[in-house]
């Protein structure tokens, strides 16, 4: 408990002496802005007797001290605009010399033997492809007219298969035998002739027809 109480004690001191610290540092830095504010003023009110004194008046001193920035200000613009034509000319007298060396460096790479030996390889594959472009232009004509006559040879070997095996399933009809006339039929399949024979006085006869 002694231990606490001991804790709690010198936290409270702590606190008090950091309380008292801030609030000396604000009284001095207040005290300091305060002096600082005086010291202006009374720079600004000796400045003035001195103007005054030589009978020139503060109103003056702010429109000269105006004129003087404008001025600067005119004088660091055209400074600035010659500095950029400056730099504009220096690239472009840069840009004409790097032109110029590039073009050197062509002309020396032209000169030299593995250059030829480039320019005679290229200029050997160019006429190599040219030759078989007209090649392949050549043998083009005479594939396309063979493709026809093959094609005509393949329809007609299809329409002759076509033919002969419609003739190989398809059989011959068979003859249908003509109906009899009524003339010929049996007495006893026709009642209406065995009628008229009973009619007639006549007798009937039985047909004497074998059963297979």
């Amino acid at each position: 408990m002694d231990d606490v109480k001991a804790m709690t004690r010198a936290g409270e001191t702590v606190g008090k002496a950091v309380g008292s610290g801030w609030l000396a540092v604000r009284r001095s830095a207040k005290r300091a802005g305060q002096a600082s504010a005086d010291a202006t003023t009374k720079a600004a009110h000796a400045a003035d007797r001195k103007l005054t004194e030589r009978g020139v008046a503060p109103q003056q001193l702010a429109v000269a001290l105006a004129e003087s920035a404008e001025v600067a200000r005119q004088e660091v613009v055209k400074t600035t605009r010659r500095a950029r034509k400056k730099l504009a000319r220096k690239a472009k007298h840069t840009r004409k010399e790097l032109a110029k060396a590039a073009k050197q460096a062509r002309k020396d790479a032209k000169k030299s033997k593995p250059a030829k030996r480039a320019s005679k390889s290229a200029k050997q594959a160019r006429n190599d492809a040219k030759q078989l472009t007209a090649s392949f232009k050549a043998d083009a004509p005479k594939r396309r007219r063979r493709w026809p006559k093959v094609m005509l040879l393949v329809v007609a070997a299809a329409g002759v298969a076509y033919v002969v095996r419609s003739k190989t399933a398809a059989p011959e009809p068979t003859p249908v035998p003509e109906p009899r006339q009524q003339a010929t039929e049996s007495p006893s399949d026709s009642p209406s002739a065995e009628s008229n024979s009973q009619h007639n006085g006549q007798p009937t006869r039985k047909s004497t027809t074998k059963q297979g």
